[in-house]
């Protein structure tokens, strides 16, 4: 009967450890203390927004006129090793890469991207703001960003505001308040930072988390450790 209670008490332990790390390395990345993310000043959903490799993120402010109507943002930084314009006739807005002859040279020539929508739809280089709040859940929305040509993968493009505030995407943007992202890349750092989390949780150390939680989330599994490897070793060496 001991012997019964024990092969139970080491095949939960071993589940307990299983189920327990796998939740907590699922937990949201905002939940996981503070990380590499963009600044947001409105909640979002922060699995859109973080993952990315590099980053570029921006307002209506960045936009400079450049003539009939039009207004531009060239983004100061390479992102994905690639040189990017945004443009907008503040009811619409487009995204392209540079084209560079001899690998440094533009003589004017633009890679567009189409938008494609969370549900497959493509919205085409010049998505409208009317097209974008249609697309947005609570005032979010994530684009697959493809280059027309080619068809590649040009990265992600997240669009987000305060619906509260501004229920039209338009009015939001007119104010300032739309956050535009665009992240390519896939954060290579994400595995380690799962090691991290559990390490943290068993020496007491989790980013942001009192002492006394991180030890009420760290007692059951250390338990249950214990267990394991107290079983382990009575099975190996009987004489234990």
């Amino acid at each position: 009967m001991a012997e019964g209670g024990e092969m139970r008490g080491f095949v939960f332990s071993v589940v307990f450890i299983v189920v327990f790390s796998t939740l907590l390395s699922s937990i949201p990345v905002g939940l996981q203390g503070t990380g590499a993310s963009p600044d947001t000043v409105i909640p979002i959903n922060p699995s859109l927004v973080t993952g990315f490799s590099e980053t570029e993120n921006y307002t209506r402010a960045a936009f400079s006129p450049v003539g009939g109507g039009l207004y531009q943002y060239e983004y100061p930084d390479t992102l994905g090793s690639r040189e990017w314009l945004c443009v907008t006739d503040d009811t619409e807005i487009g995204i392209s890469a540079k084209i560079l002859t001899w690998g440094f040279l533009w003589l004017g020539q633009l890679n567009p991207c189409n938008f494609i929508s969370p549900d497959g739809t493509n919205r085409g280089v010049y998505p409208t703001f009317a097209m974008i709040g249609s697309d947005a859940e609570d005032g979010a929305v994530r684009y697959e960003l493809e280059f027309t040509e080619t068809g590649d993968n040009a990265g992600s493009f997240i669009v987000y505001w305060n619906t509260t505030l501004y229920p039209d995407i338009q009015d939001a943007w007119d104010n300032d308040v739309v956050y535009l992202l665009h992240g390519v890349g896939i954060d290579a750092t994400a595995t380690n930072n799962i090691a991290e989390i559990l390490v943290g949780l068993l020496f007491l150390s989790l980013p942001n988390v009192p002492v006394l939680i991180n030890l009420f989330l760290a007692v059951p599994i250390w338990a249950c450790v214990i267990f394991v490897l107290w079983f382990v070793l009575k099975e190996m060496i009987p004489f234990l």
